[in-house]
């Protein structure tokens, strides 16, 4: 089963913006990490939920870095599929793919919700 050039243009396309998605996602976390590193260094005082809520961010980076090696492992073994040497293991690459994102943005949500009761706590 071969694709039609459209069918390739969209693929493409549709991988472009996974890979602009996983950007974002990794950009926010870290932003939001960096944020609170500088409120922090221009505090005196701080709870310890600004401490977890950095921490919470920085797991969820590492989520957003997941994405790219579960997505490129994916792509390898829909490539293995089409030459008929894969093992099928593409779907399972595609659903962790698909968790490591979940994963990553649950974890900024987490964070958000630690610093602000830091925040909130503050003198």
């Amino acid at each position: 089963m071969t694709m039609s050039d459209d069918q390739k243009w969209h693929w493409g396309e549709g991988t472009k913006y996974a890979i602009e998605g996983a950007k974002s996602v990794l950009l926010i976390n870290g932003a939001a990490a960096i944020s609170i590193l500088t409120f922090i260094g221009n505090s005196k005082a701080h709870q310890i939920f600004l401490t977890v809520s950095i921490a919470i961010f920085a797991l969820g980076a590492l989520s957003s870095a997941m994405i790219f090696l579960s997505c490129y492992l994916t792509e390898l073994e829909y490539g293995n599929a089409g030459l008929n040497t894969g093992q099928g293991r593409s779907n399972n690459w595609h659903k962790i793919s698909y968790w490591a994102v979940g994963t990553s943005v649950v974890f900024f949500f987490f964070g958000m919700v630690t610093a602000a009761v830091g925040l909130w706590l503050l003198p």
